[in-house]
């Protein structure tokens, strides 16, 4: 039975750093969803995708669930609620046993998987994700299922994603102070993924990277699999500060610019030389004329950065050799003007921009158009995971048993996820 539906409805909730968005869906019986509600608010008390002032951003949440909860005529009892930030990190590991039976078993499995969890980790950090890559038996590699197979020798390489347990546990509290159960703790990368990677670019071998607010989640996917993940704390809305800072203005009309006229590509410099915008500066101190053109040039070297971090890691891991399908950009940040032109010329692979879709065998089925935006890929990806046969178990109780439910289950997902 899965937790996360509660009288055919479903709900998701993405806590991010510049947005909360809620999406309340019912299930209908050929397992398609069908949105009952939306809600959408500034998200205040957010840095990096770290919750720093959870007052604040329970007022946010709480003001995304009221309209959501307005539009679709009921009352969310319980949601799904995505993870990220710069403190999480991620490593591949190995484990080897011998295998008892000769058969490989399930006992087996276990074991080899908690062979490869032993790893040192940093005092903060605990490990919130354990997801099998392939096994291999008696020296046979990329085994994707290991079950049933003859041999006395077992490895299992997996992929361990890691976390502040303090920044978890508060996002757990900020959505139980919103009068919301937390069913699910999904990673972003994970639900992004769901929302616009299609199942031959997972199996082909994809990266995905959501360019956020507050971070930018990088995934590469193979055979099915998830290979490789990091989060990048910089985003969009270090594109904004940059703004802000170098040409003088207040916060908020540097993103009124951005979205206006915003474009990462250095020829559009050229176009704008002689475009000027007046930027009114509030609170009777007068107007600022500012040159597109600089505004521009500023954008571009944020975002020439963003993708140089993001080279570094694929050239430090080798990880090429893993996207022939090449990359998806998704999130806010990839609907910059130029933002895929750009990918592609710094990256010198295909790129392009990943819209929320279904999957669903009924052809006819769509997502409704409001939905239809790299925006909400983190959201409808939750809402992907949330509606999934699949449940991990019911949380109940105070926060300190909360959390240490959802960390148990988000552990198990180690065989629920593949």
């Amino acid at each position: 039975m899965n937790k996360n539906i509660i009288g055919g409805v479903v709900t998701a909730i993405d806590i991010g750093t510049t947005k909360i968005v809620v999406v309340i869906a019912r299930l209908d019986s050929y397992g398609r969803t069908e949105i009952l509600g939306i809600g959408h608010h500034p998200s205040h008390g957010l840095k990096k995708g770290v919750i720093v002032n959870i007052g604040v951003t329970v007022d946010s949440i709480k003001a995304a669930l009221k309209e959501a909860q307005a539009m679709a005529g009921i009352k969310v009892e319980a949601a799904c609620v995505g993870i990220s930030g710069g403190h999480i990190q991620s490593l591949n590991s190995t484990g080897v046993v011998a295998i008892k039976g000769r058969d490989v078993g399930q006992d087996d499995i276990d074991r080899v998987i908690e062979a490869a969890k032993a790893v040192p980790l940093a005092k903060d950090q605990y490990i919130l994700h354990v997801l099998p890559q392939y096994f291999r038996v008696d020296g046979q590699e990329y085994i994707l299922d290991s079950l049933g197979m003859y041999g006395v020798r077992l490895e299992a390489q997996v992929h361990i994603i890691t976390g502040a347990v303090a920044s978890a546990q508060n996002i757990i509290k900020a959505c139980e102070l919103s009068g919301v159960r937390v069913s699910d703790v999904v990673l972003e990368q994970l639900a992004s993924a769901a929302a616009v990677l299609t199942p031959a670019e997972q199996e082909m071998g994809t990266g995905i990277l959501d360019i956020g607010g507050g971070t930018c989640d990088f995934a590469i996917y193979k055979d099915g699999r998830i290979r490789h993940s990091k989060v990048l704390p910089i985003a969009g809305n270090h594109f904004t500060n940059d703004i802000a800072v170098g040409l003088q203005i207040p916060f908020n009309k540097a993103e009124e610019l951005k979205k206006l006229h915003g474009s990462v590509l250095r020829p559009t410099m050229h176009d704008l030389q002689n475009c000027y915008v007046d930027v009114p500066l509030g609170f009777d101190e007068g107007i600022k004329t500012i040159a597109l053109s600089s505004m521009v040039e500023i954008i571009n070297f944020r975002a020439e950065e963003i993708l140089d971090l993001f080279l570094e890691e694929i050239n430090t891991y080798r990880l090429r050799a893993l996207m022939p399908c090449g990359l998806v950009l998704t999130g806010g940040g990839s609907l910059l003007p130029g933002m895929k032109e750009l990918a592609q010329e710094m990256l010198d692979m295909p790129v392009r921009v990943g819209y929320p879709q279904t999957f669903h065998e009924d052809l006819s089925y769509s997502l409704p158009d409001i939905l239809k935006s790299p925006i909400y890929s983190t959201v409808y990806g939750l809402l992907v995971h949330a509606s999934g046969e699949r449940g991990f178990g019911e949380i109940s109780g105070n926060s300190d048993a909360l959390f240490s439910r959802v960390l148990k289950r988000m552990k198990s997902w180690v065989y629920d996820l593949f």
